[in-house]
């Protein structure tokens, strides 16, 4: 039922009167404009009348043989067909977004994971998706999805609980490693508390703080450590322990390549430490971006069924 009172208090009150103005000026006939919007004629007259109440000028010139647009009606129709137009643009670019890839796409990802899996991935997926702008961010701090406008991350470890989306991208699983030239000339240990006597190279971000977590048969070992080498970069950890500087505790994502050459070398391999995973977070959404989209299912695709780190040689 109408409103009896002149002024609108909610933008969508205007916006039907707007769309009953525009379709009377076109047709300059109620009853085929209330036919189009499916309303009566008494209601859509009702709107034209309430919409000329509040500019407090007449629209139209109503007779009993034909209805015309008043000079001020002319006005106001050149100006509401723009709005309307640019509305329906509006939708259209929305509607747009959220079915075509197409768009920037903030992302971040931990610096040492990026750099040797997500980089050398970029440009087939921009290729394969040339409508999708990137800005992509290497950094290892806790990045505000949502604050921060990001639309994707990639996590290493242990997730808490939270609003945003989840995808598992892949295990990542860490071992003691080390060089043959470093266990040839200080030895190889045989049980966790060996490492109290050996040089350790250490990352500074692990959540055990100065501590390495081993777990054999439902064992759990806590080894505290005065680590000989702490960074807050994984690969200088992987330079010096490849040259003999000690021994670390390396996610094999990082490791790979040295373990398959040789370079490195596993140590206490019948202790393992926790397993955590690689996971793609991004905002909870109703309607997900497809560029949104398209990247996770890109990220699953490039690390499933086995992520690249898993396959060995043969």
């Amino acid at each position: 039922m109408e409103r009896n009172n002149d002024r609108l208090h909610k933008p969508e009150d205007k916006l039907a009167l707007l769309v009953a103005f525009v379709e009377t000026a076109r047709r300059l006939n109620f009853a085929a404009a209330a036919d189009a919007l499916d309303l009566t004629p008494s209601t859509l007259s009702r709107r034209v009348k309430r919409l000329e109440n509040l500019l407090g000028v007449q629209l139209f010139v109503r007779t009993t043989r034909r209805v015309t647009l008043t000079e001020a009606g002319e006005l106001y129709r050149n100006h509401v067909e723009r709005i309307m137009a640019d509305l329906d643009e509006a939708d259209a670019a929305a509607t747009s977004l959220g079915t075509r890839p197409a768009g920037l796409l903030n992302i971040t990802v931990p610096s040492t994971f990026g750099r040797l899996h997500v980089a050398a991935k970029m440009p087939a997926f921009m290729c394969r998706y040339p409508d999708i702008r990137v800005d992509l961010q290497f950094t290892d701090h806790f990045v505000d999805l949502v604050e921060q406008r990001i639309d994707v991350a990639i996590r290493i470890g242990e997730l808490k609980d939270s609003s945003l989306q989840v995808r598992k991208l892949a295990n990542n699983r860490r071992r003691l490693v080390a060089s043959p030239l470093y266990l040839e000339r200080y030895g190889t240990p045989q049980t966790p508390n060996d490492l109290l006597g050996h040089k350790c190279l250490h990352f500074s971000h692990f959540v055990t703080g100065d501590r390495w977590e081993l777990q054999k048969s439902g064992e759990t070992q806590l080894i505290p450590m005065m680590p000989w080498l702490r960074a807050n970069d994984a690969n200088i950890l992987l330079k010096a322990a490849c040259a003999g500087t000690g021994i670390a505790l390396l996610a094999d994502f990082i490791t790979a390549e040295a373990l398959r050459s040789g370079a490195l070398c596993p140590v206490l391999p019948d202790w393992s430490i926790p397993e955590t995973g690689v996971y793609a977070l991004y905002p909870a959404a109703h309607y997900l971006p497809a560029k949104t989209r398209v990247f996770v299912d890109y990220l699953v695709e490039i690390f499933s069924p086995q992520a690249p780190w898993e396959v060995q040689k043969s």
